[in-house]
């Protein structure tokens, strides 16, 4: 159920999930006031005829024609289903039912279902009270009445009460009975039991037209829609066993061929003809509307009234629409003398005046009386209207003013006995003065007190334009249009109340608060003695143009604007008086709901009629609108999602779909079921996955999107009114977009994984090529020393020895007694310890060590050297299987170690000296004393002039090795290279398959 909200002015419109139940068509408009629409064949809206219409619980309308089923959204018609479909019927339940001339069919969530049974030719379905649906039929003779009974029929034959022998109109009341008609029969009935109402007229025709259509009304009575015209015939009503004519006045419905009825849920009597078109019976009258007044097609075939109490006319060469309009016209259609409206006045007996080109008009109770020339009109024109505190009618026609009074025009002249001119306005102020603005090139102002006769004319320093009453006493006087200010004149006295402008007041309206509007080209103006402001564009009014403005009895204001009629509330008002800079909140009336706004040359241009109801004059036509009907607004109905086209194939949008790869572009169709103004509805709509915020407002029904990836999808769109009310129910459709094959999260995984082995082999082999550059760098560096080693020996070693002996030959030579002997003995030992040391030097430069000896043996001579030292005690340990190293590393580990253990032996001041040598997964050696330890800043700078602790650095980083260093004061220091296996070279060359391996392990 919709939830209502209390309404002060139109703006505010009822917007929820389900729809508002709206009235049926006005009751007192004619035909030609109502809106109308017409969808022809031979146009293109559709092809065939159309034979019957419904509307589900959905909102969507169903048409059955000729050449298939259609589904209609306010829209677009889409075909549903194909062949010549002849009845509809929509369930309670919310699902379809239709027939052909075969079959009985069942649609529900868009799946068909046919009835089990043998082929039938359906005429006609209906559901009844107690939800049973029930159908007619034809060309059969196993009975004319059938039951739906689950997914099959039961028909009804003679033995059931129902002697027909064939069946075409049915209907159900409220009552739980069935009407079922032959061409001649009518029958009533339930459980079983049928009686027969025999009609004389029809009974000696049996197989000629009959009887058409079944209509129950609510006082008992049935409506029957006969085929054939004339005495008894026609339009015909059954009620309490007796026949009669439905109507006979103002004319017989007996004449009619009616084909088609409807009562609407007003009591308003609709009748389609086979030759006439469509009449509407209301309690003041007879309409008429055929295709000379723009129906499809005068020969009707169903009448339906939809959920908004909109009706639908179905006919053989199209569908027509009428619905209600808010704002309701008045021209020569209904009755008025011309169509050249100026001027509009209330009368005080109801109703009001209108003034028009050759004619003077009143128009009370929707019926309109014209006075013409030929008829007492004194002239052609009639311009300015004004009705008077004694009732008295003030007329200006062509250049004269009359008063109208009794069935009598009087002519009234000004104090010289002159005619007043072309009329412009007349007022009457608070004190009985009748003020007359007439145009005498320029324009004069003239008055007429209570106790004068004659008009006097008023002196006056500018050019009047504009003038209306004060209601606070006085009259405003306007020549804005000449460049003069707006002026209150009281008892010969003038007040200038706004500054000087050429802005063109056109209306006034005063509120009760004592505000003061008017209407102008640049909006709505608030004014007062010191100055004045506009209600415009920019403060929430839809245009700037307006032509008048009125307030209703509710005091909310009333515009009538280039873009149509527009209503603010009083509260809006009162807030704009407080502040100019708030923007209001308004409704507008526009084209679609009847609003045909214009200006008009003469005063009144708008009134309020007795019973509060408005009048604007539009230069044409008098337009009305009754406030008290205009204040809640339908609510915008729920979207639908109909269909999705990918890959320029369209499908029915069902949840959960898979869209096949490589999709991009996809095309999402929604709608929402708005059947009377379609225009007026606005979507939002977003793509999860895609959209991070909703959509702007639009009125297209599709959405685009291009340049989807792969992925899952929700879509959502949501339904809203012009107003900016929407919807609390959106619909949502969500699909997924299939990756192609190289879109995959495998095959993307299996790149990254590949990618990373790519990386990963270039990482090795530029590792295997610097090794292999270090290793030729190591060769280089061997090739040298040998160089060196040999220079060293063929030169200084040479020296050496040659310098030695000559110092041992001089010892010969010499006694005991010389002084010089300690000192060349002193020279002759140490060039002996020199020559010793430059042929070690000479040995370590000329033979690699792993040609010398093994790691272990090298490292244990370097501890034994260490012991012979010093008094430290040195131990070496070896775990796991020693692993064959490349020359040039087991080289940098041996300077390392040997660096280690001589700065253990020579700084430490220890008393042990522990070296152990791990072989696994990595090689290990660590080397520890329990001496006074390295000071931290020392790890990590280094002694001032020493490089032994940077060297080994450089060492481990030639070997990717790790080395770190830990000491603290009395705990010794400790030494640990860790050199990964990667670093380590075997001598053996292995297999293809091997070395792959371990490039890929990074060895």
């Amino acid at each position: 159920m919709p939830v209502k909200k209390s309404l002060q002015f139109i703006a505010v419109a009822l917007l929820l999930a389900g729809g508002v139940t709206s009235r049926a068509l006005e009751s007192d408009a004619q035909l030609s006031q109502l809106g109308h629409t017409a969808w022809r064949i031979r146009d293109g809206a559709f092809n065939g005829a159309v034979n019957d219409v419904t509307q589900t619980a959905d909102g969507f309308l169903w048409i059955a024609t000729d050449n298939g089923l259609l589904k209609y959204d306010g829209v677009r018609f889409v075909h549903v289903g194909s062949g010549s479909i002849l009845a509809l019927q929509a369930a309670q339940d919310g699902s379809l039912w239709f027939g052909t001339g075969q079959s009985l069919f069942h649609m529900r969530s868009g799946q068909v279902e046919k009835l089990q049974g043998p082929d039938v030719h359906v005429n006609n379905i209906r559901q009844d009270v107690h939800g049973t649906i029930w159908f007619t039929r034809s060309r059969s003779n196993s009975g004319p009445l059938c039951e739906v009974v689950g997914s099959k029929f039961h028909c009804l034959t003679a033995a059931d009460g129902v002697t027909l022998p064939y069946a075409e109109a049915l209907a159900a009341d409220a009552r739980g009975d069935l009407w079922v008609a032959s061409g001649s029969r009518l029958l009533r009935g339930h459980s079983g039991v049928f009686q027969e109402y025999p009609h004389p007229e029809l009974s000696a025709a049996e197989t000629s037209n009959g009887i058409e259509s079944l209509t129950p009304r609510a006082d008992g009575s049935i409506l029957v829609g006969i085929t054939r015209a004339g005495s008894g015939l026609g339009l015909q009503s059954l009620k309490d066993g007796i026949w009669h004519d439905a109507y006979s006045e103002p004319v017989s419905s007996s004449a009619w061929s009616v084909t088609s009825t409807l009562v609407d849920r007003d009591g308003t009597a609709w009748v389609g003809t086979s030759d006439k078109g469509l009449f509407r019976i209301r309690q003041d009258g007879i309409d008429h509307f055929g295709e000379s007044d723009g129906l499809s097609g005068n020969t009707i075939s169903s009448l339906f009234e939809d959920n908004e109490g909109d009706v639908w006319v179905g006919t053989k060469k199209g569908l027509d629409r009428f619905r209600n309009l808010f704002v309701k016209t008045f021209s020569t259609t209904e009755g008025l003398g011309s169509d050249s409206v100026h001027s509009v006045a209330a009368a005080s007996q109801g109703g009001v005046w209108v003034g028009n080109k050759g004619s003077l008009s009143t128009l009370r109770n929707g019926k309109a009386f014209n006075y013409f020339p030929k008829t007492g009109l004194p002239g052609q024109r009639v311009t300015a209207l004004l009705e008077d505190h004694a009732a008295r009618l003030w007329v200006g026609v062509d250049a004269d003013l009359y008063v109208f009074d009794k069935g009598r025009f009087t002519r009234v002249l000004d104090s010289e006995g002159h005619a007043t001119g072309a009329v412009v306005s007349i007022q009457e102020d608070t004190e009985h003065n009748v003020w007359v603005l007439a145009s005498r090139r320029p324009y004069v102002l003239l008055r007429l007190s209570p106790t004068s006769r004659q008009l006097q004319v008023q002196p006056l320093r500018f050019d009047p334009y504009a003038i209306v009453a004060d209601p606070a006493g006085g009259l405003f006087i306007d020549g804005g249009k000449h460049g003069s200010p707006l002026i209150h004149f009281q008892q010969g006295s003038i007040e200038t109340w706004t500054p000087k402008t050429k802005i063109q007041r056109t209306s006034f309206a005063f509120a009760k608060d004592g505000s003061k509007w008017a209407s102008t080209s640049s909006g709505v103006e608030l004014f007062n003695r010191q100055d004045s402001r506009f209600l415009d564009k920019s403060n929430g009014l839809p245009c700037n143009h307006v032509f008048s403005v009125v307030f209703d009895k509710s005091e909310n204001l009333w515009v009538y604007s280039e873009c149509g009629l527009v209503t603010i509330a009083n509260s809006e008002l009162s807030k704009f008086e407080s502040d100019s800079r708030y923007s209001v909140r308004s409704h507008l009336f526009d084209i679609f709901d009847g609003a045909l706004p214009n200006g008009a040359d003469f005063a009144p241009r708008v009134t309020r009629s007795t019973d509060g109801w408005l009048w604007f004059a539009n230069g044409t036509d008098v337009q009305e609108i009754d406030p008290s009907h205009a204040q809640l607004v339908a609510a915008a109905p729920n979207a639908e999602i109909d269909a999705i086209v990918a890959r320029h194939v369209e499908q029915e949008a069902v949840s959960g779909m898979k869209l096949p790869a490589l999709t991009r572009d996809v095309d999402l169709r929604y709608t929402a079921p708005a059947l009377a103004i379609p225009e007026r509805v606005r979507f939002r709509c977003r793509l999860d996955g895609h959209d991070k915020e909703w959509q702007d407002s639009t009125k297209l029904r599709d959405a685009f999107y291009t340049d989807l990836r792969p992925g899952d999808y929700t879509f959502r769109v949501v339904s809203g009114d012009a107003d900016g009310n929407w919807s609390r129910k959106e619909a949502q459709f969500s699909f997924t977009i299939l990756p192609a094959w190289y879109q995959t999260k495998t095959f993307l995984a299996v790149c990254a994984a590949l990618g990373s082995l790519v990386i990963l082999l270039a990482y090795r082999l530029r590792s295997r090529q610097i090794r292999r550059e270090a290793q030729a760098r190591y060769d280089e560096r061997l090739a040298e020393r040998t160089r060196i080693a040999r220079d060293i020996h063929d030169t200084l070693l040479q020296t050496i020895q040659g310098s030695k002996m000559l110092a041992d030959a001089a010892l010969v030579q010499m006694s005991e007694h010389d002084q010089a002997q300690p000192r060349v003995q002193m020279l002759s030992t140490w060039l002996g310890n020199a020559m010793e040391e430059g042929r070690t030097a000479l040995r370590s430069l000329r033979t690699p060590v792993i040609e010398q000896q093994s790691l272990e043996t090298l490292i244990q001579d370097a501890l034994d050297d260490c012991a012979l030292s010093s008094k430290i005690v040195t131990a070496l340990n070896v775990d796991g299987e020693p692993a064959a190293m490349s020359v040039c590393v087991r080289e940098e580990v041996y300077r390392i170690a040997y660096e280690a253990i001589t700065n253990a032996c020579l700084h430490s001041k220890g008393k042990r000296l522990d070296v152990v040598m791990t072989y696994g997964e990595a090689f290990e050696l660590r080397v520890k004393d329990d001496g006074a330890g390295i000071a931290s800043e020392f790890v990590k700078e280094g002694r001032l002039g020493h490089f032994g602790l940077a060297g080994m650095r450089e060492r481990a980083r030639f070997l990717s090795a790790d080395l770190t260093f830990k000491a603290s004061p009395g705990d010794g220091t400790e030494v640990l290279l860790r050199v990964p296996r990667s670093s380590l070279l075997e001598s053996a060359r292995p297999s293809i398959w091997v070395r792959f391996v371990r490039l890929i392990r990074g060895e």
